[in-house]
């Protein structure tokens, strides 16, 4: 099994099937956590929890790049949209997808430095991760 170089992967967004590249992305992590519900009783000497709902949530931080205003445009009319995240560009048999929302966490315009433009995947319903 070989190792991943994080500079490789690739996240594609839009409101069409057919998403674009969204270019200048510099970090991005994935939750793939659950919520957890105590099932500890009476008797009981360790406390055990079992998980209930699964949570997807993609953080991705980058530079703002003129040509990748549809994250803006669909953050600001909450469109629904497509997206895919593939860990690594080259292997075209592993990625997660789903359709979700956008949301900019962040969009900075400083004076001495490039422009950053950080935001957040939420999913809208199930999110797969294809591997061959």
């Amino acid at each position: 099994m070989a190792t991943l170089l994080g500079r490789d992967a690739t996240v594609y967004w839009g409101s069409t099937v057919s998403p674009s590249r969204i270019a200048e992305t510099r970090n991005i992590a994935i939750d793939l956590g659950a919520d957890w519900v105590d099932d500890t009783v009476h008797g009981d000497t360790n406390r055990s929890e079992q998980p209930t709902f699964s949570k997807f949530t993609c953080m991705i931080t980058g530079l703002y790049d003129d040509a990748a205003y549809i994250v803006m445009d669909d953050a600001l009319a909450k469109v629904q949209g497509y997206f895919y995240i593939y860990p690594k560009s080259s292997v075209n048999t592993q990625y997660f997808y789903g359709r979700g929302y956008v949301s900019v966490d962040e969009a900075s315009y400083p004076y001495d430095d490039f422009s950053n433009q950080n935001w957040s995947i939420r999913p809208a319903g199930t999110v797969t991760f294809k591997h061959a």
